[in-house]
């Protein structure tokens, strides 16, 4: 009818855009809007974009998905009995295959959320399934919108995914830290600089800095990933060689920068510098698992020498590089998941060297698993290693004068609480300061950060962050959770006999000792 009544006019009719290209130039369109943003977060300037909000995820998750069901949806019903069921299925075999390798690999063990499944599966099919709903050339409009829902819902779902498994877990709070933006000055020359700086007049830094400073594996020989420190504000003064030392150590999977970054370690240890004329622990960041996916549990075996690199060559490198005193009374480790378990054996290992040990969500013992591939993959075959390595026999058969140990827990980390409490009741009856603490969060870096905020100042006490070390004492933070520990607890790496004996009735056998450092 608008044709007809133009004609009548003599206007002439613009050409009508070939409805097959309007895919094409929404693609092309988001393609340059994605570069765009590529380039702009390669400079720097959406570090600070936060990824753990929650409307946000839901927002790209929920329009995502509402684009896959338009773009899928048409009146064919061989695409509806045939071409959808297959791509559904192979996306839902695909997901299953990518969990099993993961827990078979030891990569990531802990369950996952159901909600995992159908939003990483929902960015899967919006990318296999794009091909399919391209590859039909007709100019009906319909056709024409639903290629570009195809087309808008492939980066929304895998923003949403993303988001989701970042939420669960909080690895990234912003932009800059999926980029590895960690705002490290560079090495040996920003110290230079600092430390000539204020000892120049200059006066010292306001606040921490972050520098990009390793721990060479000079006795060790372990290949790790470069870690980082933080100095507080009083490192570039008169007194640096007294502060404390906290040696920070992540989980498996993780990165170095996590603690500082997901686990708010830069934010914590500044604001305690900030309302104590800025001193607070030099926080030391190293890798005790050689990349991302590794797992050593901080021993020394087939997978490397993690355990001599992180008793010997970082205590090296606090001494002589950063130029702290070697004081194991005011040195202590801190360790979230895997990172729990090491702070822990560490501390009873080499007390000489650290004495205050703070396990966040770690386990009883070093394990990767089952017994069997622990004692093969882990410690190479030797018996004798399981039992040194083991905390119990440990606490049964050292004495542990200075030692103090915090055990914590997110409260939906129900495992986790019930693992910290039975150490907390071997590392107690040994007659160790314990404190006993639970957070808000599960096994994530949301419990971990909030969990640091919580005790550093008692902990900073422990050290002597002002003072001289004050003596430790048991206590119990966080809320209270109504979780009843178990008669006894079911773990990778059992005692010899049955069930582990309680530390009442355990019998004091000597155990093989670890070289001390």
């Amino acid at each position: 009818m608008g044709d007809q009544i133009r004609r009548r006019a003599g206007i002439r009719a613009l050409p009508s855009l070939d409805r097959n290209r309007v895919p094409i130039i929404a693609s092309a369109s988001l393609l340059v809007v994605l570069a765009g943003l590529a380039i702009t977060a390669g400079t720097g300037a959406l570090d600070k974009v936060p990824l753990l909000d929650g409307a946000a995820s839901a927002i790209a998750e929920v329009t995502g998905a509402a684009l896959l069901v338009g773009a899928w949806w048409r009146r064919d019903r061989r695409w509806l009995s045939r071409g959808l069921p297959l791509l559904l299925f192979g996306v839902a075999a695909l997901v299953g295959v990518i969990a099993f390798l993961l827990w078979v690999t030891g990569t990531v063990t802990d369950a996952y959320p159901p909600s995992f499944a159908i939003w990483v599966g929902a960015a899967f099919a919006a990318v296999f399934g794009l091909p399919l709903v391209l590859w039909q050339f007709t100019r009906d409009r319909a056709v024409a919108l639903r290629k570009t829902a195809a087309v808008f819902a492939v980066p929304l779902t895998l923003t949403g995914g993303f988001m989701l498994i970042d939420q669960e877990y909080g690895i990234w709070p912003q932009v800059g830290d999926v980029l590895g933006h960690s705002g490290a000055l560079d090495g040996q020359k920003a110290l230079h600089d600092l430390t000539d700086g204020a000892t120049g007049g200059g006066g010292a830094p306001q606040r921490g800095v972050i520098v990009s400073l390793d721990a060479p594996s000079t006795r060790s020989h372990f290949p790790h990933r470069a870690g980082v420190v933080f100095l507080p504000p009083a490192y570039f003064g008169a007194a640096r060689d007294e502060l404390p030392v906290l040696v920070m150590l992540v989980g498996a999977p993780g990165t170095p920068i996590n603690w500082l970054k997901a686990g708010h370690g830069q934010a914590t240890d500044d604001a305690y510098a900030q309302a104590h004329q800025g001193r607070a622990p030099v926080l030391v960041v190293v890798d005790q698992n050689g990349s991302a996916t590794g797992d050593t549990e901080c021993v020394d075996g087939p997978l490397g020498n993690a355990e001599t690199y992180v008793a010997v060559d970082v205590p090296a490198f606090i001494a002589g590089t950063l130029h702290l005193k070697a004081d194991p009374a005011r040195w202590g480790i801190v360790g979230f998941s895997e990172g729990g378990t090491c702070a822990l054996d560490l501390v009873l290992g080499h007390p000489n060297v650290y004495r205050h040990a703070v396990d966040l969500g770690g386990d009883l013992r070093p394990n990767l698993g089952n017994p069997k591939h622990t004692l093969e993959a882990l410690y190479g075959g030797a018996v004798a290693a399981v039992a040194a390595h083991d905390p119990a026999r440990l606490l049964a058969t050292h004495h542990y004068p200075g030692v103090t140990a915090w055990f914590g827990a997110g409260v939906q980390d129900t495992r986790g609480i019930t693992v910290g409490t039975q150490l907390a009741g071997e590392t107690s009856h040994a007659g160790i300061p314990t404190h006993r603490f639970t957070g808000e969060g599960g096994h994530n870096w949301q419990f971990a950060s909030g969990a640091l905020a919580t005790i550093f100042p008692e902990l900073c006490g422990e050290l002597g962050c002002t003072t001289k070390p004050a003596p430790g004492h048991s206590g119990t933070f966080g809320p209270k959770v109504p979780v009843k520990p178990p008669k006894h607890v079911r773990t990778p790496l059992a005692a010899p006999t049955a069930r582990r004996r309680t530390p009442a009735v355990r019998r004091r056998t000597k155990a093989p000792r670890r070289p001390r450092t």
